[in-house]
């Protein structure tokens, strides 16, 4: 998985760099949850609740599911496992050599020498951009509600599940953005305003889908991820007894099979697919 950081030092993740500015995908989703909701007024308060969110989902979560994603936490880990401070330790006035009060004074000096020594050379920035990007999720969180709180707990919990199976190398398969930048993001923005649904639900399952394709898209696999995501949306509007929505979102999906797929240039074909599955998804939410 490829990285970089854009302005705020904010770590952005492939999903964002091969197709649209960074921002754009979860803000995009975001507003398409919230206009699924059928909740979304347009006064002031509904407009300042929506800006929250976005601001929840892009510089809340991003940060911080880009820096766990391409932080290489295994490395100091493995060194505090072998760590000896060679250095010898002043003792503490009154505490006698050996006891637990001595003991627990050398492992924190231990700590120390290695959280300087390994850790903030190493995992520093993306150990601060963490810590950055969860405080400012749980205040907007609290402050949009228990629903956006519950929602980014469930948010946290997946990106661990992501961390566990790669094992902290920063190394995350970039299958995981789907759900983490677009299928979450359709969800705030739904709870924003409404209680959640199930066709809502399965439509940010659905274009989840098509975006864990984005990172592959360039291989016949890739695309058939791709499509599968937007068929799936499609289908989903039959049992809703609305075949009609159906031929119009595939005749956004008609562009994207028709584009040629390059693989010296993997990102042309997502950058130019991507503006209409946004169409896609926000004729979706609409209909939805």
């Amino acid at each position: 998985m490829t990285s970089e950081l854009r302005g705020g030092g904010l770590i952005r993740l492939r999903l964002g760099r091969s197709s649209a500015p960074a921002w754009a995908i979860p803000v995009w989703a975001t507003l398409c949850g919230a206009i699924a909701s059928g909740g979304l007024s347009p006064t002031l308060t509904d407009g300042g609740r929506l800006l929250l969110t976005m601001l929840l989902v892009d510089a809340g979560w991003g940060p911080l599911w880009g820096a766990l994603a391409t932080t290489d936490w295994a490395a100091p880990l493995r060194r505090w496992r072998n760590w000896r401070l060679d250095t010898p330790i002043p003792p503490l006035p009154y505490v006698r050599p050996g006891s637990p009060g001595d003991r627990l004074a050398r492992w924190l000096a231990q700590l120390w020498a290695w959280a300087k020594t390994v850790l903030a050379p190493v995992a520093g920035h993306g150990l601060g951009t963490t810590v950055a990007g969860l405080t400012l999720s749980l205040v907007l969180a609290t402050a949009l509600g228990p629903d956006l709180l519950m929602l980014t707990v469930g948010g946290l919990a997946l990106m661990q599940l992501a961390l566990v199976t790669d094992r902290g190398r920063g190394q995350v398969s970039p299958g995981w953005d789907g759900p983490l930048r677009l299928g979450l993001p359709w969800l705030a923005g739904h709870l924003a305003f409404a209680p959640p649904t199930l066709p809502s639900a399965a439509l940010a399952a659905a274009f989840s889908l098509t975006a864990a394709g984005a990172g592959s898209a360039h291989r016949p696999q890739g695309r058939a991820l791709w499509a599968a995501g937007q068929l799936t949306a499609a289908a989903l509007f039959l049992p809703l007894h609305r075949p009609l929505v159906v031929p119009f979102l595939a005749l956004t999906l008609v562009p994207q099979l028709l584009l040629p797929g390059r693989s010296d240039n993997p990102h042309r074909w997502t950058r130019v697919a991507w503006a209409w599955l946004g169409t896609g998804m926000l004729l979706a939410s609409w209909a939805v």
